[in-house]
């Protein structure tokens, strides 16, 4: 294992920690867990929520608009991983490792104490979420149409 290999897993973990952190102080999350009265739910949208931030209003415009320009993104975005996941060239076995252990970590980190008791399950489920925002096209497809749906509700974020 090389220090680049561990720097860039310890980077993304980091990174992970922040951005949960971050979204778990917005106002956006803090309505949302009050209105859907579901830790899951509102975890999912607020990820959600987080990541549409991140475009130009004009692109936001457009993926809440129009499925297929969201779906194209939402590929993209899912492939940032490939490295460590799969790829047509193979991926690198050490990262992997370094990777799925991290995942591992971040999760048994925030479910259970040495007392085998919940620990920080909102964190837990953040986790649980971003993975599977990392990982799968469909699972952000999915939450895309929530997002949209609570949008028509009326959120006052």
């Amino acid at each position: 294992m090389s220090l680049l290999e561990l720097h860039k897993i310890q980077t993304t973990k980091s990174s992970w920690q922040d951005f949960v952190e971050y979204s778990i102080q917005t106002p956006f999350y803090t309505e949302t867990k009050a209105r859907t009265q579901s830790l899951v739910e509102a975890i999912q949208l607020t990820l959600f929520h987080d990541y549409l931030s991140t475009f130009s209003p004009e692109e936001k415009s457009e993926f809440l608009s129009s499925p297929d320009s969201f779906q194209s993104s939402a590929e993209k975005f899912v492939n940032i991983l490939e490295g460590v996941r799969y790829s047509q060239e193979g991926y690198n076995q050490k990262e992997r490792s370094l990777f799925l252990g991290m995942l591992k970590s971040l999760l048994k980190e925030h479910k259970v104490d040495e007392n085998g008791e919940r620990k920080d399950l909102e964190r837990y489920h953040f986790y649980r979420c971003i993975i599977r925002f990392c990982s799968d096209k469909d699972y952000i497809f999915r939450v895309y149409e929530k997002y949209k749906s609570y949008l028509s509700q009326g959120s006052g974020v």
